[in-house]
């Protein structure tokens, strides 16, 4: 027997929090890396600054050496974050982080607003697939991001907590976004 109106419905809500958690997910990578990116550009443009301000300031400083050489020990760790984030493309990944995020909550409104109001089933039917197509493509390509488990428990319990919906393990509807000891909603 064929799905019915109310099958694509609830398809359409699990659709939603999926995605939305997806979305969830990709914010939290990118706020961080856009942190860590700041970071490192603050520090390669404030220890020349500095150095510069000393030395403009008070020229043969007594304590130059010093400040030379802290200067030089900041410079260095700079340099090395600064290979580390080219050798794991912080900046790339900023950028999908950031794109997959408001990819996924589109899809997350867009399956949401189908389970809410939904239209004749023959539509329902068509833009359910359709949107599925589109889902299914953006959740390959974040998968090949290297999604953790961690992070699939927070996604969904951002899920969960958004479309107020109990966790099917712990059977709790999530309030916060603090961990619990519940293996698909929590520890993350």
């Amino acid at each position: 027997m064929a799905p019915g109106t109310d099958e694509y419905r609830r398809k359409c809500w699990d659709a939603a929090l999926h995605a939305y958690g997806t979305g969830y997910i990709f914010q939290k990578r990118a706020e961080r890396l856009k942190r860590k990116t700041d970071v490192l550009t603050w520090i390669g443009f404030v220890v020349p600054l500095l150095i510069g301000a000393t030395v403009g300031t008070f020229g043969q400083y007594k304590y130059w050496n010093v400040v030379l050489a802290v200067a030089t020990a900041v410079a260095a760790l700079q340099l090395a974050m600064s290979l580390w984030s080219l050798v794991k493309r912080w900046t790339e990944e900023l950028s999908y982080s950031s794109a997959s995020a408001t990819v996924n909550e589109s899809l997350a409104s867009r399956f949401a607003a189908l389970g809410e109001d939904p239209p004749g089933l023959p539509t329902l039917r068509t833009q359910f697939e359709k949107l599925s197509i589109e889902d299914t493509a953006r959740r390959d390509r974040d998968n090949e991001r290297g999604v953790t488990e961690k992070e699939r428990r927070m996604g969904m319990r951002a899920g969960l907590r958004k479309y107020q919906r109990p966790c099917a393990a712990c059977h709790q509807v999530p309030t916060t976004m603090e961990p619990s000891g519940c293996g698909v909603c929590g520890q993350f």
